[in-house]
């Protein structure tokens, strides 16, 4: 199985389902990969392929990375710079 990390904003941030491209891929988006994705264009999606999909086949996004939404936070700063 192939795996592929694609960030949400690099399939243009798509508000429908469908195939897009990104780079040499294509890949389809559900319904779901949107709610996932929460508009955030730094969402990063693992898309996977099959080995026994053919080679047209698009990749299928599965597991998502959100960056914080409050990166001060997430340092544990305490909100400080």
């Amino acid at each position: 199985m192939l795996q592929i990390k694609i960030r949400w904003g690099d399939l243009g941030s798509p508000v429908e389902p469908g195939t897009y491209r990104c780079g040499p891929h294509i890949v389809e988006v559900m319904p779901g990969d949107i709610k996932l994705a929460k508009s955030n264009p730094d969402a990063v999606f693992t898309a996977i392929h099959p080995n026994f999909y053919p080679d047209a086949a698009p990749y299928l996004l599965t597991g998502v990375d959100l960056p914080p939404t409050n990166p001060e936070v997430e340092r544990g700063s305490g909100g400080r710079p």
